[in-house]
């Protein structure tokens, strides 16, 4: 049998091909009783698991484009945020952008001009000696206490 496909989606039993006269080309005809069971067989399989599959496929793409929407925004605001909107090419990827933020971040990283903040182990310890006990006019009270000590 010639063309099992197209036979079994039409619905009939074979497709008749007719050759044209003086060289035309060969064609098939559909007479009315081939057309009505290709209509009861496109009704049969109907359009709705299509159309269902359809609008899975539109919610899916509407669902991607909004979280692509947002990552390509929340990478615009990094950028921003560290002054990098410069450094990226007009034409670059967000997948540049993050490559660039990630190696922005590792530079940090590795840097050591970093903020520090003085240990606190909650005693109070001063390193310098304070400059004010040499002062003249605090010498007189420090000499005041020189005094020997009692023993007892």
């Amino acid at each position: 049998m010639k063309y099992p496909k197209l036979t079994a989606f039409l619905g009939i039993m074979a497709v008749n091909i007719h050759s044209g006269l003086f060289g035309a080309k060969a064609h098939a005809r559909l007479d009315e009783e081939s057309l009505q069971k290709l209509e009861d067989h496109l009704s049969e399989k109907g359009n709705e698991d299509i159309q269902q599959k359809l609008d899975n496929l539109q919610e899916k793409y509407n669902t991607l484009e909004t979280a692509s929407s947002s990552l390509k925004n929340a990478v615009t605001q990094a950028l921003e945020l560290n002054g990098l909107s410069a450094e990226l090419s007009d034409n670059a990827t967000e997948a540049d952008a993050v490559v660039l933020l990630g190696n922005k971040c590792k530079e940090y990283g590795a840097s050591d001009n970093r903020h520090s903040f003085p240990k606190n182990d909650g005693q109070e310890k001063e390193d310098e000696p304070d400059p004010s006990k040499d002062y003249q006019h605090n010498k007189v009270m420090t000499q005041k206490f020189d005094f020997p000590k009692i023993k007892e």
